[in-house]
């Protein structure tokens, strides 16, 4: 176990936890049992904020900034090594030695996976999980480059697979383009619309959004590297409640990550949020806190 070396306060909430060698920022509100929230590409502590306001009636609600995000110096470790392993590890250290543990764990997008990874290794440490819409392509397609499983998960849900190819062939290739040559702005731009499916979309977010995301453009860096093999028969062995949260207009390839893991964590419940694309918490926050807040006291006994 990691020891807590120092923390300092960056603002009257935000506190910057030293864990090891790497410093995490958090911000936090409420008491009682902790509830982790983990932020996706490209976002930060930041992306939380109505969680964290709602949440900490009830609990400690807990909004971190991963190793790269927004506030941290970590720049002695390279973009290029923050994979989904030690991201999750990072996690569990702070949990571990802040004692917050067992904790409710709540990731989105590629932060999904980080939490997936950390209960699937380290479940005592967790009291429950909430997904929302987890970026976990191996969960599909445990090979890519096996063509007999590309061919089988096309022809059993042809929209997600075109889905997936279309990002991965058009705006995720442009996107890592513009990171390689150091324009991270359009790096972010590509991404998210990307994600959205819809051009033009990034210019019209909201301007603090916008901001949040262009000021974790570096983040972009870690689709480049190799993701883990988290498999259906992995998913069978999560034993935690779990709250799977999907959106009404997300990506299919991610609703179809949803639907999977429903199909082979025991016991899990999904959640479908209305009026929104990928970003429930910030884009329809009333009916996604509703929902996440009723599965956490219902699993906090």
């Amino acid at each position: 176990m990691d020891i807590v070396l120092g923390i300092s306060y960056l603002t009257p909430q935000l506190q910057s936890v030293k864990v090891g060698n790497i410093n995490i920022a958090l911000e936090e509100k409420g008491s009682g049992r902790a509830v982790v929230m983990v932020h996706g590409i490209p976002t930060d502590y930041r992306a939380w904020s109505s969680q964290l306001e709602n949440f900490s009636s009830n609990f400690r609600a807990i909004s971190i900034s991963r190793r790269h995000a927004y506030p941290n110096k970590n720049d002695f470790l390279k973009v290029a090594d923050s994979t989904v392993g030690n991201n999750s590890e990072d996690l569990v250290s702070l949990i571990t030695s802040m004692g917050l543990q067992p904790v409710h764990l709540i990731g989105h997008s590629y932060g999904g996976f980080i939490s997936m990874y950390a209960v699937w290794k380290h479940p005592e440490l967790f009291k429950s999980l909430t997904l929302v819409e987890p970026a976990i392509p191996s969960i599909l397609v445990k090979n890519e480059g096996n063509p007999f499983e590309v061919l089988g998960f096309l022809l059993t849900n042809p929209s997600a697979a075109t889905s997936a190819r279309r990002l991965q062939s058009g705006n995720l290739k442009l996107a890592l383009k513009s990171y390689d040559a150091g324009d991270l702005n359009n790096a972010v731009k590509y991404f998210y619309e990307g994600i959205r499916g819809i051009p033009g979309s990034f210019d019209n977010l909201p301007e603090q959004l916008r901001s949040i995301m262009l000021e974790n453009g570096i983040t972009v860096g870690e689709l480049e590297t190799e993701f883990p093999i988290f498999t259906k028969d992995d998913a069978r062995k999560i034993k935690l409640p779990t709250f799977l949260v999907k959106t009404q207009n997300g990506p299919k390839w991610l609703r179809a990550i949803v639907d999977t893991l429903a199909g082979n964590i025991p016991g899990s419940f999904v959640i479908d949020i209305s009026r929104s694309c990928h970003l429930p918490h910030i884009e329809n926050p009333s009916e996604f806190n509703s929902g996440v807040l009723a599965f956490l006291k219902k699993n906090d006994s």
